[in-house]
């Protein structure tokens, strides 16, 4: 058996959204998004990370990614890509709707994810980006398990107030944002039902302290110049890529982009 070191992040987090805990917070994240996402016409929509939930329902076509052990079943069902989330397989200002839930946590370089979130991103088009608060109850499980190798708590937890930060440098407008998850991180059904009461106490008397966040920027169109195009640590984009946008009648097809 393979040990937890060995295992990619990506299917610990599988695994963990199917448990209680998981599965309330992918709920409750999936809410937030609904309601936070500007009111507008998304063409293309890309869902890195584990989708357990779909964030793009307001896309007309959409893309989600394959972790391990979802190939089949995302394949029977919509367009499923396999990259790294610093290498997407798109070309540039292509995606109109692009959700990254609980990526940053888990690269080696966040800062990178974002750029190229920002170069495949069309004008006026929406990054969605979900994540674990370093600063909750949450936050301080993760520190007291330093050590652990099983996901989430061997991710690096950011606050709202970093991805803001990061977002605003690249020149994307904050649209919205919203605390998610006010009960503490425990994993019986039962006990998580009991301490719902939570929920609203937190969002009321303590919102910064949430366990997760929900943050919505966007691209806006500044003309062909793109003012705010990143130029430190930037790379040009090539002009041929494995897919430049999504096909016209993609919505009932599939494509498929395996990158190691």
């Amino acid at each position: 058996m393979a040990s937890a070191a060995a295992v990619d992040p990506g299917e610990q987090m599988a695994q963990w959204f199917e448990t209680s805990l998981g599965k309330t917070l992918a709920h409750l994240t999936a809410d937030s998004v609904s309601r936070l996402i500007p009111t507008g016409y998304y063409r293309t929509g890309y869902q890195a990370g584990y989708a357990h939930v779909d964030l793009l329902q307001r896309a007309e076509q959409s893309v989600s990614e394959i972790l391990p052990g979802q190939t089949r079943a995302l394949l029977d069902r919509e367009l499923a890509v396999r990259c790294r989330p610093e290498q997407l397989p798109f070309g540039a200002r292509s995606i109109d709707l692009l959700a990254i839930p609980f990526v940053l946590e888990f690269s080696s370089d966040p800062h990178a994810v974002l750029r190229e979130a920002y170069s495949v991103l069309a004008p006026e088009g929406c990054l969605i980006i979900c994540g674990f608060n370093r600063w909750s109850v949450w936050g301080l499980r993760r520190f007291l398990k330093r050590g652990v190798r099983r996901a989430p708590w061997n991710g690096r937890f950011l606050s709202i107030h970093q991805i803001q930060d990061w977002t605003r440098l690249l020149g994307l407008e904050l649209t919205s944002a919203e605390s998610v998850f006010y009960r503490p991180p425990v994993g019986q059904a039962g006990l998580l039902e009991r301490l719902n009461f939570l929920e609203a106490a937190g969002d009321r008397w303590w919102p910064l302290f949430s366990g997760a966040y929900v943050v919505v920027v966007k691209k806006r169109a500044f003309g062909q110049s793109n003012v705010f195009e990143p130029v430190s640590g930037a790379r040009r984009r090539p002009q041929k890529r494995l897919v430049s946008a999504l096909p016209k009648h993609a919505a009932k097809g599939r494509l498929t982009v395996v990158r190691e």
